[in-house]
């Protein structure tokens, strides 16, 4: 997928290992960077000769910040995220993509949204807890918020002042596995057992129906999600976004069928496959075996991708028309009402009917 260089506007050192890049957006290119709390930017880079792209959160707030905002956690063996932490500069300019994601769902009325966050996790959390607080729409939320030591909490400033900020609609739980004497919060993890135990007091906090946002490891968020469906949670009301996962499926397993709301297709033997990105409308024949986004990419439609295994959410897109058959890890990303609005990850899904559209514009 196209990308534009963006130039780094500033670079601040939120600890050791993670840093936060403000981002400037030439005039010409503010609508084409127009974004939702919770989208992520795919960041590109060439290393030694191979193009890499990784997703990054933005912690930025749409409408209150005028800058992109990414944060990123420097992990063992990550090239792109030692490059961004160690070695980009102010005055330095990313390669980056639009941006994308599906994680915030807007609420139709005033909801007590609880927001668990763990590590860099937060970057989403901020930018999507800032944005409901001050829409002034009702909403009250919590945010509870796990590190391993306070020298090693993301944006410390920026959750400390809207706490402040919104102290009337806004609570932070901040726990550390390893604080040392000084700390008097909440030690700990948020596992299962920590979320059983402070469940009622949460729930009590508001008279409004709860809905959950997660963002963290996989481990974190699987225990997350069990404790919350055991305390009575539906598990509709619970998003989450995933920073290390791995699917966990294989293509034996039976799919799932994705239709198409106002044309479900002609059933037989596929012919051809439209995508349309950026306004623009690329054609692929399909070949036996292969998924949507390997048709797309064998054509050379400048589609949005990074891991092609369906753990990044890069190239979800929305069928317009026909039917298709997704890989039950799909699941991991996008939620079974996200499959009836027609969402799907082109590189899980293959084609059920003979014409296939679908549009990763409209998301």
């Amino acid at each position: 997928m196209a990308t534009y260089p963006l130039k780094v506007h500033e670079k601040r050192m939120e600890c050791d290992d993670t840093a936060s890049l403000w981002l400037d957006v030439p005039q010409d290119l503010t609508g084409a960077f127009t974004y939702r709390p919770g989208q992520f930017l795919t960041v590109e880079n060439d290393d030694g000769g191979e193009l890499i792209a990784r997703q990054y959160s933005l912690s930025s707030c749409p409408g209150t910040h005028a800058k992109l905002r990414i944060t990123v956690k420097k992990i063992e063996g990550g090239r792109m995220s030692a490059w961004l932490v160690d070695r980009a500069q102010e005055g330095d300019y990313l390669d980056v993509q639009i941006p994308r994601g599906r994680f915030f769902k807007e609420l139709d009325a005033p909801h007590h949204v609880l927001m668990l966050a763990a590590g860099s996790g937060i970057a989403p959390i901020l930018s999507i807890g800032r944005w409901l607080l001050e829409s002034a729409q009702g909403h009250t939320v919590t945010i509870v918020y796990g590190n391993r030591t306070p020298e090693t909490v993301i944006l410390a400033d920026e959750v400390a002042e809207m706490a402040e900020r919104h102290a009337d609609s806004c609570r932070i739980e901040q726990v550390m596995s390893r604080a040392g004497d000084s700390w008097t919060g909440a030690r700990g993890r948020i596992d299962r057992a920590y979320i059983e135990a402070r469940f009622d007091d949460w729930q009590a906090a508001s008279d409004l129906p709860m809905v959950v946002y997660m963002c963290g490891p996989e481990g974190f968020m699987d225990s997350a999600e069990s404790a919350l469906i055991g305390a009575g949670l539906p598990s509709g009301a619970i998003h989450r976004e995933s920073f290390d996962m791995i699917l966990e499926d294989d293509e034996t397993e039976p799919g799932l069928a994705v239709t198409a709301e106002d044309d479900t297709g002609e059933e037989g033997p596929t012919s051809r496959i439209v995508a349309i990105v950026g306004g623009e409308e690329y054609e692929a024949d399909w070949q036996e075996g292969e998924d949507i986004l390997s048709a797309l990419l064998r054509a050379e439609a400048d589609v949005p991708f990074s891991c092609q295994e369906g753990t990044c959410s890069s190239c979800i897109s929305k069928l317009t028309a026909g039917k298709v058959e997704v890989r039950p890890g799909v699941l991991q990303t996008l939620r079974e009402d996200d499959l009836e609005e027609g969402l799907t990850l082109a590189c899980l899904s293959r084609p059920l009917t003979r014409n296939i559209r679908i549009d990763f514009d409209e998301i």
